[in-house]
């Protein structure tokens, strides 16, 4: 299992906010679905690996004693062969109850043991429990920090209790006051408090193709009927109908993923037992209907509750049921037992009134949005996710934004700019020249590479000294001695790097074979210290330039759905000139535009309030990242991606404005600069009058480290038909000369 490259990028801006001299608290909020136990690991290797004469204990606390921790150590133990470092154990703590103990001398003491991952259920610390009554995690604590051992805690769903300081809540303190550093994985970080660092991940940012390397964490286009006034019969039946079309459809994209459909259900009401009754008979009933359209189910309760209608009846796990190509069709089950589990194959989420009294939230919603894609990559079939729901109780945490372009909209137009000829960029990277330049590059270096792997690759190449980290010139390092684990590391480093690998092996080859080194070792010092003079080398030697095409088109879709976390930053929008209607679950807040981040907030505004002041502005919107309003460019490897402005605006003079939004600090300096250069070849290499005078483009760097956001504006344009130099402008000043244009 791999971290994508903002997975990566936001773990390493974690791992960079530990201090072995100093106490640190981290903040880490991410979408539910993003891989947060996946990062959490990441991150647990990585500080050891980077830490090597540092002693560690690792201590996770779950906000639940039933599957949740249980999965926790799971998922760990599957992750960890991937990872940096893996030489590590990872254990589920439990603690019985102190009512069955009658004697101490039988309890065990949590011995520390280095780089160990202990995982805690919330309900161990508490009242009757054994690891809180007989003082077994205190001295478990002390005892760690006696041995000179360094306390890294992870709290997952920190916002869920841990505030209260009863008996219960003692391990927090506990924990609290002898961490070294303190990772609280939680929902509602406390912006407030000066004395905890933030890292926040936002839903947006992973499925944003710019800013993950073109991977799609989530699924992104939601298709839902929520109406409390139909009957349960009327939802499952209307459910199941979309269900076989989406297996057909499933089908023909033959890569092996059968979807599947979640009914959530709460207890049964065992003290009440008209609605115990009540409960199971529309238990009864949802399993009747199944088999009266051929669906197979399964019925998940916890391991000592469950049921089926195939053949297995009882025996299988929720591990089998999680794999692509599993055939059961719908899964039955409780939010408890069931807590930590991830199934990507599943697409639609069931709630029935009679059998779940829980409202919609984002965790439940987190089951089925998860990528199945091979490679996380972004297909209309499995980017869908279906909800259906008739529950009376009021979604606590989850709002629904329908938008619509507005009808006066409908037939106005704006730019796309594709790249015609891709087929020819892709068949230039394999160029004679490329091959030509790159060995007379690499015999020029000939002598300090072959210095660099004898230095990397050291007592008779029998250890890889291996670098960490760089700080102020000075190079941490560790060494690998097993050539399984450097064969493991290996293998995902070529993974990463394979489009170049491939470029240059047949030169590579050559070298290897003259000097009589091993390829693998040349590959780690050209990619890990010389990958930007390669790049470098494709850059000057592809023999196909973009040739781009600019299509003018109504805007699409012209309707759409999202849905986000009720504490979504919302702006109220313009009816007058706003591209969309934007309806929200509470129609009493229609018609407010929801934000991603600081940056996005401070231009929105911008743009706001010069609609009110001017007439200039014709339509505006935020773009939407599943629209037909983007930009073609070439990454480094003259791979083709697509850029989805933040911002677009047509003027009442017919010239179009597209933004893009950038934070100051940028959380990828690199990939906006290849974006710059996009948009400046755009116009620099125009095809005769192209974009002239139609169209220009403006990133704007908004500075969030202090309170005045200020704005920095690059604005490309077509030099030849507007004279005037775009970029003395500040970002309102730039709106105004553009609505004051003359176009001919």
């Amino acid at each position: 299992m791999e971290l994508t490259s903002l997975q990566l990028k936001t773990t390493t801006d974690i791992l960079n906010l530990y201090n072995p001299n100093e106490k640190v608290i981290c903040e880490f909020k991410s979408p539910t679905g993003s891989g947060k136990t996946l990062m959490a690991s990441y991150f647990i290797s990585a500080l050891i690996e980077q830490n090597p004469n540092d002693k560690f204990i690792f201590v996770i606390a779950t906000p639940s004693s039933s599957s949740l921790p249980y999965f926790f150590e799971q998922k760990i133990n599957k992750y960890k062969v991937d990872l940096p470092y893996s030489n590590f154990e990872a254990e589920y703590i439990q603690s019985p109850s102190s009512a069955k103990t009658d004697k101490t001398e039988s309890i065990e003491k949590i011995i520390p043991e280095q780089n160990k991952v202990y995982i805690f259920g919330k309900a161990s610390f508490g009242k009757g429990r054994i690891l809180s009554e007989y003082g077994i995690i205190d001295d478990f604590v002390v005892s760690a920090i006696d041995k000179g051992y360094k306390l890294i805690y992870i709290r997952d769903e920190a916002h869920i209790g841990g505030e209260k300081q009863t008996k219960d809540e003692n391990f927090e303190t506990l924990m609290n006051n002898n961490a070294s550093f303190v990772l609280k994985m939680t929902a509602t970080p406390d912006n407030n408090n000066p004395f905890t660092k933030k890292v926040i991940l936002k839903e947006s940012q992973l499925n944003n193709p710019v800013l993950n390397d073109g991977k799609w964490l989530l699924k992104t286009i939601p298709v839902s009927l929520l109406d409390k006034d139909l009957e349960d019969t009327e939802i499952l039946e209307d459910a199941i109908k979309h269900f076989k079309k989406i297996k057909e459809d499933y089908a023909k994209l033959n890569i092996g993923i059968h979807p599947a459909m979640l009914i959530q259900v709460d207890n049964d009401a065992p003290t009440d037992k008209i609605k115990s009754q009540k409960f199971k008979e529309a238990l009864i009933e949802i399993k009747k209907t199944f088999d009266a359209h051929n669906i197979a189910w399964v019925q998940y309760f916890g391991n000592n509750d469950k049921d089926s209608n195939r053949v297995y009846k009882k025996d299988f796990t929720l591990d089998e049921i999680t794999e692509n190509n599993n055939i059961i069709d719908a899964i039955i089950f409780k939010i408890g037992p069931s807590t930590g589990w991830d199934i990507p194959r599943a697409n639609m989420l069931i709630q029935l009134r009679n059998v779940s009294s829980s409202s919609l939230n984002i965790q439940t919603l987190g089951r089925i949005k998860r990528n199945p894609y091979p490679n996380l990559e972004w297909n209309e079939t499995t980017s869908k996710y279906y909800i259906y729901s008739n529950t009376q109780k009021t979604n606590d945490d989850v709002s629904e934004y329908n938008y619509k372009v507005r009808d006066k909209f409908s037939t106005e137009t704006f730019l796309s700019i594709d790249i015609e000829n891709k087929a020819e960029i892709k068949d230039s990277k394999s160029n004679e020249e490329f091959k030509k330049n790159f060995s007379s590059w690499l015999y020029g270096v000939e002598n300090p590479i072959l210095q660099e792997v004898e230095s990397t690759f050291i007592d008779n190449h029998k250890t890889y000294r291996k670098v960490l980290s760089t700080a102020k010139g000075n190079q941490i390092y560790t060494t690998i001695t097993n050539p399984f684990i450097f064969l493991r590391d290996y293998k995902r480093f070529i993974t990463v790097n394979k489009q170049l690998c491939d470029l240059i092996k047949p030169i590579t080859d050559i070298f290897c074979d003259k000097h009589k080194i091993q390829k693998k070792f040349l590959n780690i010092i050209l990619l890990n210290s010389h990958k930007k003079d390669i790049l470098n080398i494709i850059s000057k030697t592809r023999t196909r330039k973009p040739k781009y095409k600019i299509t003018e088109h109504p805007y699409n879709p012209v309707f759409y759905k999202e849905i986000y976390e009720k504490d979504q930053e919302k702006k109220k929008i313009s009816k007058r000139d706003y591209l969309f209607g934007i309806n929200e679950d509470d129609m009493l807040n229609g018609n407010q535009q929801p934000l991603d981040s600081t940056p996005e907030k401070v231009v929105f505004n911008l743009i706001q309030n010069y609609t009110e002041d001017y007439e200039g502005i014709h339509i505006w919107a935020k773009n939407l990242t599943a629209s037909n309003i983007f930009g073609e460019y070439l990454d480094d490897m003259l791979n083709v991606k697509k850029s989805y402005f933040d911002f677009i605006l047509k003027f009442e003079n017919g010239f179009y404005l597209y933004i893009e939004v950038k934070g100051i600090p940028d959380i990828n300096a690199d990939k906006t600069e290849l974006l710059k250069s996009a948009y400046s070849d755009y116009f620099n290499k125009r095809i005769d009058d192209l974009f002239s005078p139609k169209l220009a483009i403006a990133v704007w760097e908004v500075n969030t480290t202090n309170n005045n956001y200020s704005i920095h504006s690059s604005v490309y344009y077509d030099k030849q038909t507007i004279t005037e130099n775009l970029n003395k402008f500040s970002a309102e000043q730039l709106l105004d000369k553009l609505a004051n244009l003359n176009i001919k």
